[in-house]
C-alpha cells in the first residue's frame, strides 16, 4: 500500500507545475 501512494504524489508533484503553467494566468 506504499507503492501506490508514492507514486501517486510522485506524479501529483509532477503534474502540478505543468498545470499551473499551462493554464493563463487569470487576474
Amino acid at each position: 500500500q506504499f507503492l501506490p501512494l508514492t507514486l501517486a504524489m510522485c506524479l501529483w508533484h509532477t503534474s502540478m507545475p505543468i498545470a499551473l503553467m499551462a493554464t493563463p494566468p487569470m487576474t
